[in-house]
């Protein structure tokens, strides 16, 4: 006698490359808006800045530490949040979860956003095993094991 277990979870749907970095850029846009509003607030022009202010580097890179916390804020606060998603990922209809498909937490969040930079570093190469790996996971998932998933 065997017996067939069944259950009513449905197969997970995993993120191919295009969806997230549409979803990327669109969140690149709004660190960049915040970034604009952060320097306007300081004083400093975002995009033309004049010699004498990138001398000061005190400004630069109070205006860097700012928003740096804010992407990860903003990263790693809206994927462990009940949307499971930043804005772009939103739009998109994607959201990040754990292997099986469950809520990850803030300090996993927080892996995969630092992370994130050892993907971007090397020319985007981190991307790349989105294309080759079987759950669709780049090397900052990976380390923070998260997958990206449909919805």
């Amino acid at each position: 006698m065997s017996e067939t277990a069944t259950t009513d979870v449905l197969p997970l749907r995993f993120s191919g490359l295009l969806l997230r970095v549409v979803a990327g850029l669109a969140d690149l846009g709004v660190i960049w808006l915040f970034a604009w509003l952060v320097s306007s607030v300081m004083g400093i022009s975002f995009l033309a800045a004049t010699p004498e202010q990138l001398a000061d580097t005190t400004h630069l890179h109070t205006l860097n530490a700012i928003v740096l916390f804010f992407a990860w804020l903003y990263c790693a606060g809206l994927e462990s949040s009940p949307l499971q998603a930043t804005l772009g990922m939103a739009i998109m209809g994607l959201y990040t979860a754990d292997p099986t498909g469950g809520r990850v937490g803030l300090g996993r969040t927080t892996i995969r956003f630092w992370m994130r930079f050892l993907s971007i570093a090397p020319l985007f190469c981190g991307f790349l095993p989105i294309l080759l790996t079987r759950n669709r996971q780049a090397v900052h998932d990976m380390f923070a094991g998260c997958v990206v998933l449909k919805r």
